[in-house]
């Protein structure tokens, strides 16, 4: 039986190539496309690896929040809460799980946004800090 190289592996080398290979030979506008395509590869590589986990974690959230149920059916009972004023600012663990949320999203979305760095690195300075919230 033939192996194949794991999928997250095969994109990596797509991008490397386009990066390294296509894109010093690209002018003008197929040199934008080139680089609108290099993002978007390596977005989709960002979910395939980060995407399960961080659903993980917020169904977690979610269902510590609201009780049981699958993602898609919390996110939408989470809003219709919010919406409702059910849920507010001041519900317990509801800005902490909007937060985590947002960090895991812009993990895969925009990794080198400023603001996800500071909060990334405000989380780990918390969590080496017994009893302090970040």
């Amino acid at each position: 039986m033939t192996a194949y190289p794991p999928s997250e592996a095969v994109l990596d080398a797509v991008v490397r190539y386009l990066r390294e290979d296509l894109l010093p030979q690209s002018e003008g506008a197929s040199k934008f496309n080139m680089r609108v395509t290099i993002n978007l590869l390596e977005l989709i590589g960002r979910e395939c690896r980060l995407k399960e986990a961080s659903e993980a974690r917020e169904l977690a959230r979610l269902r510590a929040l609201l009780g049981d149920g699958d993602i898609e059916t919390l996110r939408e009972a989470l809003c219709d809460a919010v919406a409702s004023g059910t849920l507010d600012c001041a519900s317990p663990g509801l800005v902490e799980h909007l937060r985590l949320t947002a960090i895991d999203r812009l993990a895969i979305d925009q990794p080198r946004y400023s603001a996800y760095r500071r909060a990334v690195e405000k989380t780990a300075a918390a969590a080496e800090q017994p009893g302090s919230k970040p």
